[in-house]
């Protein structure tokens, strides 16, 4: 059995090549890459085709206007984020630690989970721990998850996947119930409420809709409900976030289902209607971490302050 020692001195990759590798990789240039870790491009270039030869295999092809990945190099950038990002975590709580760094957390939020759901999520540990810097994110909830298992997230908030990485935990989830609006001058069913089916219909067929894009989780599941309602569910418009979709309603623009929390939040309540439904369409919103023993206090506390229930 080989010495530590020696199975060091043989490795086919070490962090720095890993690191330099990762770069190249994101940026699609040598020499993009090269400028961001302050060496040569071909220092670069040495360490990437030194791996290449130790592995036995091709990880990047490479023309004269860019660098692109194969398949073995696609395997090895997900394997290299993972790594790179676990040491850059663990050197991170080491110094919050013992060098008396700034503790952070770094929180992604889906951008179907809307910016009205931010403050009962923050707020409250904010408010506990000032001292503790926030840094936030809003990006698709497909990429939370990737940042998650890459360290580069420490939290992620979205909507509640169909699957989730053995590597991930759900934390909290909680319920997010949707209210259909149209804008104050727009008219509604005829009659008092509750309508007959027939008459809802008529008058839900008659309206111009704004969904939230189905390039989102939430979009999907509110596309799928919609039509086992038998509801309207083929856009005039989609967007990805919620707080324009209420200002273009405000605006008479059209009819759209949005959560009850953004509602909450907008100021103009008086340019808005809220439509009363027998049905209304929900979401799981859910907390997520990576699966550990222990996570640092201050993350903890986090989790442990949301508003939400």
């Amino acid at each position: 059995m080989l010495m530590r020692h020696e199975y060091l001195a043989t490795r086919p990759v070490d962090l720095y090549s890993m690191h330099l590798f990762e770069l190249v990789a994101i940026e699609g240039s040598f020499t993009r890459a090269a400028g961001i870790a302050g060496v040569s491009q071909s220092a670069v270039t040495r360490q990437i085709q030194g791996m290449e030869n130790r592995l036995g295999v091709t990880l990047l092809e490479r023309t004269t206007r860019k660098v692109t990945l194969t398949d073995a190099g696609h395997a090895l950038l997900a394997e290299a984020r993972q790594l790179n990002g676990s040491l850059e975590a663990s050197l991170r709580r080491f110094k919050e630690e013992h060098v008396d760094a700034t503790r952070t957390v770094r929180v992604g939020f889906s951008r179907s989970v809307g910016l009205a759901s931010l403050p009962g999520f923050l707020l409250p540990f904010h408010r506990k721990s000032p001292e503790v810097r926030l840094k936030v994110s809003h990006e698709p909830g497909v990429s939370l998850l990737a940042a998650l298992l890459d360290h580069r997230l420490d939290i992620a908030i979205l909507t509640a996947p169909e699957k989730i990485n053995p590597a991930l935990q759900v934390q909290h989830s909680f319920a997010d119930e949707f209210e259909l609006i149209i804008g104050a001058q727009a008219a509604l069913p005829p009659g008092p409420p509750p309508w007959s089916s027939a008459t809802l219909q008529a008058w839900l067929d008659l309206q111009t809709w704004m969904h939230l894009s189905q390039q989102s989780h939430t979009g999907q599941k509110l596309a799928a409900w919609l039509k086992e309602q038998h509801y309207p569910h083929t856009p005039a418009m989609e967007l990805d976030n919620f707080e324009i979709l209420i200002q273009l309603v405000a605006m008479g623009l059209g009819a759209s289902w949005v959560p009850r929390r953004a509602l909450a939040a907008y100021p103009r309540k008086k340019a808005l209607q809220r439509v009363p439904l027998p049905r209304r369409f929900e979401r799981q919103i859910v907390m997520v971490t990576r699966r550990t023993h222990t996570l640092p206090k201050h993350i903890q506390d986090l989790i442990e302050g949301v508003l939400f229930s």
